[in-house]
């Protein structure tokens, strides 16, 4: 069974694309009823307007620093080499999106 979503402002924009992704996973698989099928597509498209949401947030505060004057874009800066990436901390299985809305 799938939990009712409410809003949750503590998720973050990549703890919700892999929730997406297990969603994906899960559908894709044959091993399950309609309807946990529904109720789990009902989830993520639920998810997916909360990480649109973030990522619209997101481009509007990039956009909101540019026109400032105080940051250049990207493709204006000089060549550079890329940092090194930095581990991700350990995935957390216990994902939580039960009060998403």
């Amino acid at each position: 069974m799938v939990p009712a979503l409410h809003q949750k402002t503590d998720m973050s924009f990549e703890k919700g694309l892999a929730e997406l992704q297990r969603i994906v996973d899960k559908l894709e698989s044959s091993e399950i009823d309609l309807e946990t099928a529904v109720a789990d597509f009902e989830q993520g498209i639920k998810i997916q307007q909360y990480c649109q949401k973030k990522l619209d947030e997101a481009t509007l505060q990039v956009n909101r620093l540019l026109q400032d004057g105080k940051l250049k874009p990207l493709k204006d800066l000089p060549h550079r080499q890329a940092a090194p990436p930095q581990p991700s901390p350990g995935q957390d299985d216990s994902l939580d999106f039960s009060d998403l809305e």
